[in-house]
């Protein structure tokens, strides 16, 4: 799978939509913004959690063992985090998951985190799509207070990531990945783009607004599209948004599938 994140030059903005962002976070952008000239970022999930015949070896890396450096980017899963279970859905324990991103974070790198949340109407995963899932959670949604608490323990895990000076590690935050496919209950199929937009619109202000985490970078990530209109149908509007960005997979050995 390939994760293409690009900075938002056609908003035009300098900071970050978070008008209290970090400096870190302020950085960041700036940083992203800088070397879109300059080349890819070439990055890594759970790269030093596991890898090929290894687990949990301190300084361990594929990408190292192959390059003789660590990626620029590492990305990391937050699922079943809301469960409070010790380990994500890849089986990666939350609070080494913590530590790994500290590691990163020291080292200059690029800290990404996605989020395979169950489905909160029926308990089931986040593969599951059933109808009025996304409605359920909307304010005025029976699963809405639900929802508000499962955010309240990402925030609770986003407040411990903190660098060597307990400076907050600036984060690159993609919330519903891959919106515009329908494998997850916040697909296309399974709830309406004003639907999308109101949730994405509403965790960003939770999270930013109500819980005051201002080390976020919110990142609008869909998956493989034909058009600039079917890209653009569930975004949320300059005003939410901070990076853009695609999923791409290896579906086929013909290159014109990608």
């Amino acid at each position: 799978m390939f994760l293409f994140f690009l900075w938002c030059s056609a908003i035009a903005q300098e900071l970050p939509i978070d008008p209290k962002a970090t400096v870190e976070t302020i950085n960041l952008y700036r940083n992203l913004k800088k070397l879109m000239s300059k080349g890819i970022m070439f990055g890594h999930q759970d790269d030093l959690a596991y890898g090929y015949n290894w687990k949990y070896e301190n300084g361990r890396s594929d990408i190292k063992d192959v390059t003789g450096d660590f990626p620029a980017v590492y990305g990391w899963e937050l699922g079943r985090l809301e469960l409070d279970q010790a380990v994500n859905l890849d089986s990666v324990p939350f609070d080494r998951m913590k530590q790994f991103i500290r590691d990163g974070y020291k080292r200059g790198g690029v800290i990404t985190i996605s989020w395979h949340l169950n489905n909160p109407l029926t308990g089931k995963t986040a593969w599951d799509p059933a109808p009025g899932t996304v409605v359920s959670i909307l304010p005025g949604g029976e699963k809405h207070d639900l929802y508000k608490s499962w955010l309240d323990k990402v925030a609770s895990f986003l407040n411990d990531l903190k660098g060597p000076a307990n400076e907050f590690i600036p984060i690159i935050f993609r919330p519903f990945h891959e919106l515009n496919g329908s494998w997850f209950w916040w697909g296309k199929n399974h709830c309406t783009p004003e639907q999308l937009i109101l949730l994405y619109r509403f965790t960003v202000s939770y999270l930013r607004d109500e819980k005051n985490i201002h080390h976020l970078l919110y990142a609008f990530n869909t998956d493989r599209f034909t058009t600039q209109l079917e890209y653009l149908e569930r975004y949320p509007g300059d005003a939410w948004v901070d990076v853009i960005g695609f999923d791409i997979y290896q579906r086929s050995n013909n290159h014109e599938q990608f």
